[in-house]
């Protein structure tokens, strides 16, 4: 399966806080626009999904910049999300998890 067709990424603590999967500005191709909804569906179930962003100067005060994420709840660091287009069109994207086993 070619690349394009797929966004996946580990998450992170961050990520696992705020609810939401980081989308990495030169992926950002691969989702609909910035604010439209789309169908993200999840073990069986959709619900409506969008590219939101925050403007953010980690890279200190003369590169203002922003991160794009999708609102997700229920992820913790260290899984592995893998967020593929449905073939068929519609605007549906399907996402999988792989939980990362938590030590104790």
């Amino acid at each position: 399966m070619p690349q394009k067709d797929v966004y996946s990424k580990k998450i992170t603590s961050e990520e696992e806080q705020k609810n939401f999967v980081l989308v990495l500005k030169d992926r950002l191709a691969f989702f609909p626009e910035e604010g439209e909804t789309f169908k993200l569906i999840h073990n069986g179930q959709p619900r409506k999904a969008k590219i939101e962003s925050y403007p953010c100067s980690c890279r200190g005060p003369d590169q203002p910049h922003s991160h794009y994420f999708v609102k997700s709840k229920g992820l913790r660091a260290g899984d592995r999300i893998t967020i593929q287009r449905d073939v068929k069109g519609g605007g549906r994207y399907f996402l999988q998890v792989q939980h990362h086993p938590r030590r104790t």
